[in-house]
């Protein structure tokens, strides 16, 4: 009798023991990437069904519409990664302007509202544009499929800058 009441205790406390279930508050995130002179940017879209759309450069395909499934630990990841960074106290903008340097657009959607964050790549690095970087090369991980569907993206990032150097044209020289 003695032992039962320590042991209670112990059990009592054992059964309090929270235990962590991923949260996975977020429903959707997109991910724009303007294009630099040397790339013509991309555009991730990945939700809570699991769907994985890309749109950019893939393997020796370019340009294209891509669609894949990801799994749910990659999806609990994901929500864990934003979750560390509070990803909706984020600042919107890093307030930098570069030229020749990918721009991202990073629009995170949850259950009562969304988010959209703009980031420089060569910006001094921190641990938002480190989950930016990650979701921008997940494509490489997923196994993707063409499709000739075409997606509607919410961010603006992803469409190639206008390349002026491929239409200066230069007159040709004046005999005197």
């Amino acid at each position: 009798m003695k032992y039962l009441m320590p042991l209670l205790c112990g059990l009592l406390l054992l059964s309090c023991k929270k235990s962590h279930t991923q949260n996975n508050e977020i429903t959707k995130v997109e991910l724009a990437r303007s294009g630099a002179w040397s790339d013509y940017g991309a555009t991730i879209s990945i939700d809570t069904s699991l769907n994985y759309k890309y749109y950019g450069d893939y393997g020796n395909i370019k340009q294209g519409f891509f669609t894949g499934k990801i799994s749910e630990k990659f999806w609990d990841t994901l929500n864990q990664k934003f979750e560390q960074i509070r990803y909706k106290r984020l600042p919107v903008s890093d307030n930098a302007h570069v030229a020749d340097v990918n721009y991202f657009e990073l629009i995170i959607h949850w259950k009562t509202g969304k988010r959209r964050i703009q980031r420089v790549w060569n910006y001094p690095p921190d641990s938002v544009l480190s989950v930016i970087k990650w979701i921008d090369t997940s494509f490489q991980k997923v196994k993707l499929h063409q499709t000739k569907d075409t997606f509607r993206f919410e961010g603006t990032y992803h469409r190639p800058m206008q390349r002026l150097v491929d239409s200066v044209r230069f007159p040709p020289p004046i005999k005197q």
